[in-house]
Parts: structure tokens; C-alpha cells; sequence
């Protein structure tokens, strides 16, 4: 059964579908702002070492402010690993003596007194400044960086087959309840190690959320209305985005900040008692052959938009009726996996291309991304070395993506396969408008069958008619036997 024409039948984009998309796209928004926190939380604000009066000669002890510093701190000429003037920001002058008449340092060591972390725009303190990752520390902002882009790499390539096998919604409240024990795992995190866990474990969960929630927008909604639904979720996401910047301004306090991000995630837990505000995919359940589920959830739908279902000569009830038909026997849940994917000759070429078979495919596309979101932090550490060369690279990948874009099918109005058997009847669409013909996609495949749904619902419905208002189906076969017979006299 093509789900795409199923949607009209129960009301359309209606109240009930558009309640559920704006449902769906909430949680655009709240990891909008748990992902952008992880910038502010390892922000390296201004710094330099605090001056240690005791390595100053005993005639210089007793200055202040600029004068200390001009006397303890050595001046960077530009020629630092950074590229920055002013006092350095990891060593301290050294003197030959305390006692020596000469005030002319003969060197520098290391900080012995911590750092002195200039104030910046947001937050006061944050994972930096509150255990000295700088100087020789430095490395850590970029692992832990790199390590959360790890989590949600990890999150995408696992999960997306657990969207696939257990379910969209199961793995939307699975992912909400480590990802709320997640963060509160960063929050009361004790030192750098824990912190390094925690926030890499709560990119896993939030990779899971964020996927489940994109495909259940994809599923729920006609192709007409897809792209407005997923304009709409990316706007949330800029708005949690353009929110975050506030927040920090008002929190001062990283730790204060994560309260505040964490506790919003504690509204999705509602999805989970309420299971009317993200039902599972009907989409996803029909494909698995949980029928019972899906009408239950589809009429559900049916009676939010509006439609009586419980009138058996209705026209649109007639949905119910034809998957009743069609699935007849008794089925078992049928899960497909990536596994499953690669039997298929043409669905796999179109998976290796575009990757848009399975919720599985999806986290693969997502993951490749992160990837490329880890290799900043490494330029990092590298004192960005082959930066251009960086950009040249993952600049072509964006733009190949862009072109592959065309390939979808919905990009040229045809609707995505349902099945292993309609992927392997998938053609590709003419990649110029004027050209009426399809291209065959990446191997020939046969001709579709001409069974038509729609003509067997409307011969159901027309059967139901005629039985309620006891009209007698004549036969035709009289008919035909007057014809033969006129023709036999004629002849003679």
C-alpha cells in the first residue's frame, strides 16, 4: 500500500497533523541549545599568568597593576603559535637573584600562581577557566570538542538502527531519558574526566532524539507539505541558537547555564505519558507489518482531523477496509535492517549515492557530517595547519551534496518507495524539466505491476452501496447469449 494516498483519506494535512508536526519540531529547539552550549562551555577567554612576587628582585615587589605585569610577564612579538602580541600567556619572567642590584630578567618559567582570565561577553566561568585548560592544559578544549563530536557520531550510526528496528517513538523516549541523565551528568561534574564522559555519552542521546524526531516529521507529513515542516524545525533550531547567547549573558555560570538547558528536556518526558503528543510512525508500522497499531493510529488521526470513521459507507473509511484486504493473513512484526538494504541491487547503488533509504542510511549521512565537524578541533591542535586545504575539501563535499539533491525523487515530484519491491521499481527522474521520460535509476529493472489500489477501494465501496441498498447485481452473461445468437441469424 502507497501510505502517500492514504493521508488524504483520513483528512489530510489536517488540525491533527499539523499539531503533531509542531510537536515534533520542539525538540529542534532544545538541542539546539544543549549543542550550542558545548561552544560557550570551552570558550578560552583572554588570559596570562597571575605575577609571582616572589621571582621579582625585592626592589620590584611592591608594584602594581600594568607595572607588575610589565615586570613579570614577557612581551610576545607576534611570533607566537598563535600569531598575537601583547604579554605572554603561559610563562613568568626570571631574574637572576632576588637580591641581585640588576633589574634585567635572564629568562622565563612557567606559571606558578595559575592564570588571570580576563572577563568576556557571556559566561564568567566555564569548563576553562574553572580547571586551567590552557598552556600545557590546552589540548584538552579540543579533545573535548572532538569528543563530543565522537558522541554524536556514535549516536547517528547506532541509533539510526535502532529508528529502524524498535521504532521512532521508542527511540525518541529512550534518548530523552539518557539524554536528560546525561546532562545531568555534565552538571555536577567534578573534574575534566568526568565532564569528558558525561558530554560525549549526552551527544549519543541527543544524535537519537534529533533523528528519531526528523524522520517522524518526514513520515507524518504528505510530500506537499514536507518541506514546510522541515523549514519550520529548522527554524526552531535557529531560534534555539539565537537563544543561547542570552542565556549565557543572564547564567554567568556554565554549571548554571547546563541547569538551564537540561531542565526544559524534562517537558519531552510528556511524549512519553501522553502518547497522543508523538505517536509512533503509521508509516514505520505499516512497512512492519503492525496493522492493528497503524489503524488504530491512523483513525486516531482520522477523528482529530475531523473525519467519522465509524460510518461504514463513508468513502474514506474504505482505507480501512482495503488494508484489512490486503493483509489478510495473519503477520508478525517484519523489522528491516541495514542488512536487509543490501539484498536489494538497486535500493543499495541508491543508498551508496544518496543515502536516503533507511531513518540507518539518514544517521550514516549525519555521521560522515560530524566527522567533518571533529576535524576542527584537531586543525587546533595542529596550530591550524592546512587550514585552507581544510576548508577546499569539506567546501567541495558541501557542494556535491547540493548537486545529489537533484537525484531525490521528491525533488522532481515522485513519490519515495514503500517497499524493498517499489525501491527496486524506483526510477530516476529526468534531471532536466523539459525531458518527460524517466531514466532508468542505476540498473534496469522490470515493469511495475498494474494492480491499482484505488480502483479496488472504489470497487469495495461500490459493492458495500449496492448490498445496503439491496440492488441486484445482473448478470451479463444473458446479455451475451442473446448477442451469439443474433449473430448465428444473421449469418445463416
Amino acid at each position: 500500500m502507497e501510505f502517500d494516498k492514504i493521508i488524504p483519506h483520513i483528512g489530510g494535512f489536517g488540525r491533527c497533523h499539523r499539531t503533531l508536526a509542531a510537536f515534533a519540531c520542539l525538540p529542534n529547539l532544545l538541542v539546539a541549545l544543549s549543542f550550542s552550549a558545548g561552544a560557550f562551555f570551552a570558550l578560552t577567554p583572554r588570559h596570562h599568568c597571575r605575577p609571582d612576587p616572589q621571582l621579582l628582585p625585592e626592589a620590584l615587589r611592591n608594584l602594581s597593576g600594568v607595572s607588575l605585569l610589565n615586570h613579570s610577564l614577557p612581551r610576545r612579538t607576534g611570533d607566537d603559535e598563535d600569531g598575537a602580541t601583547g604579554w605572554s600567556r603561559c610563562r613568568l619572567l626570571h631574574y637572576p637573584s632576588a637580591r641581585a642590584a640588576a633589574l634585567l630578567p635572564n629568562g622565563s618559567v612557567a606559571c606558578t600562581r595559575g592564570w588571570r582570565f580576563e572577563p568576556s561577553v557571556g559566561l564568567e566561568t566555564n569548563v576553562v577557566t574553572q580547571w586551567n585548560l590552557v598552556c600545557q592544559n590546552k589540548w584538552k578544549v579540543p579533545l573535548e570538542q572532538v569528543g563530543y563530536s565522537i558522541g554524536w557520531t556514535v549516536g547517528f550510526l547506532t541509533l539510526g538502527t535502532v529508528v529502524d528496528g524498535l521504532g521512532r517513538r521508542s527511540t525518541f523516549i529512550l534518548s530523552v531519558v539518557v539524554a536528560i541523565i546525561q546532562h545531568i551528568g555534565v552538571l555536577v561534574s567534578v573534574d575534566f574526566l568526568m565532564l569528558l564522559i558525561f558530554h560525549m555519552l549526552s551527544g549519543v542521546a541527543l544524535a537519537g532524539l534529533f533523528l528519531s524526531a526528523y524522520v517522524a516529521r518526514l513520515e507524518m507529513c504528505d510530500p506537499p507539505h514536507r518541506l514546510m515542516i522541515m523549514m519550520v524545525a529548522a527554524f526552531c533550531t535557529v531560534a534555539g541558537e539565537l537563544l543561547l547567547p542570552g542565556l549565557a549573558e543572564m547564567c554567568k555560570n556554565w554549571r548554571i547555564l547546563q541547569g538551564v538547558v537540561t531542565t526544559p528536556f524534562l517537558i519531552l518526558l510528556l511524549y512519553w505519558c501522553i502518547p497522543s503528543m508523538f505517536p509512533e510512525s503509521p508509516r514505520w508500522l505499516l512497512a512492519t507489518r503492525q496493522i492493528g497499531k497503524c489503524k488504530q493510529i491512523l483513525q486516531g488521526i482520522a477523528i482529530g482531523n475531523g473525519v467519522n470513521v465509524e460510518d461504514e459507507l463513508y468513502t474514506q473509511c474504505m482505507v480501512f477496509n482495503e488494508m484489512d484486504s490486503v493483509f489478510e493473513e495473519v503477520t508478525r512484526f517484519r523489522p528491516y535492517t541495514f542488512c536487509d538494504m543490501t539484498t536489494a541491487r538497486t535500493i543499495w547503488k541508491n543508498i551508496l549515492i544518496l543515502g536516503f533509504t533507511t531513518g540507518a542510511t539518514l544517521g550514516l549521512v549525519m555521521a560522515t557530517g560530524f566527522i567533518g565537524k571533529a576535524t576542527s578541533p584537531i586543525m587546533d591542535l595542529h596550530n591550524k595547519h592546512g587550514f585552507f586545504l581544510h576548508h577546499v575539501v569539506f567546501a567541495s563535499f558541501a557542494v556535491l551534496s547540493v548537486l545529489c539533491i537533484m537525484l531525490l525523487p521528491e525533488s522532481k515530484w515522485k513519490p519515495l518507495p514503500e517497499s524493498l519491491k517499489d525501491g527496486e521499481y524506483q526510477r530516476r527522474p529526468p534531471l532536466l524539466l523539459s525531458q518527460n521520460k524517466d531514466r532508468v535509476p542505476l540498473l534496469h529493472s522490470k515493469k511495475h505491476s498494474n494492480y491499482n489500489p484505488e480502483n479496488y477501494s472504489k470497487l469495495v465501496t461500490a459493492t458495500k452501496k449496492m448490498v445496503a441498498h439491496n440492488i441486484p447485481i445482473q448478470s451479463q452473461v444473458p446479455a451475451r447469449e442473446s448477442v451469439t445468437k443474433k449473430t448465428k441469424e444473421s449469418a445463416t
